[in-house]
């Protein structure tokens, strides 16, 4: 069972941040296999880290919150504040294997529908559909947030490569869904490979 859980640093952290960086590594990496992607997102030019995502398999909700719960940044004070949703991966990628060019940066979507939003989904869902395909070689990941049942789509996460932010800018803005006002809540935030995943060369 996939979840997309996303984490947010608290205001001033930064020092905090530093002091529990690596105790945030080693508990990362008993998550390894389960990991399809991990890293923070930050602000445009990368000086400052804002919260992280993780695109993970655990077994259940329970599981997912104390993988959060122990997390050494929530239990240091770095990040108090997170949402946890199931999430469908729709590519078959990992951090390991996903396409990646020289050069390039990598940026986060994260969109959530607004209520009532599937009458939407449904009538766009076809231009959705080819808007990403004619985009494929900038998108690393892409799926559907879920509702807790896992019967319905409620918001999109990606995770792109990008020559630059002004591009994925000009990506989400002009994608069906967020032209027809889906999404009461989105943002596209400069990302980057977690420092215990980023293990390969492009």
């Amino acid at each position: 069972m996939y979840f997309s859980i996303l984490i947010h640093d608290e205001p001033g952290s930064a020092d905090l941040r530093d002091e529990y960086r690596k105790a945030h590594l080693d508990y990362l990496k008993e998550f390894d296999t389960q990991t399809l992607f991990a890293g923070p997102f930050t602000t445009d030019d990368e000086s400052a880290d804002l919260g992280s995502l993780r695109l993970i398999d655990l077994p259940d909700r329970a599981a997912a919150e104390k993988q959060i719960a122990d997390e050494p940044y929530v239990t240091g004070g770095v990040q108090k504040r997170w949402s946890i949703h199931r999430w469908k991966p729709a590519l078959p990628f990992s951090w390991r294997d996903c396409p990646r060019s020289e050069g390039n940066i990598q940026a986060l979507f994260y969109g959530l529908d607004r209520p009532g939003g599937t009458a939407t989904r449904e009538e766009h869902r076809a231009a959705h559909q080819a808007y990403l395909s004619e985009h494929a070689d900038q998108i690393m990941m892409r799926g559907p947030v879920l509702n807790e049942a896992g019967t319905e789509s409620i918001g999109n996460v990606w995770l792109l490569d990008l020559p630059n932010l002004d591009a994925g800018r000009s990506l989400v803005n002009n994608e069906p869904y967020n032209k027809a006002g889906l999404y009461q809540d989105a943002t596209l935030h400069r990302w980057r490979f977690g420092r215990v995943f980023d293990r390969f060369k492009v």
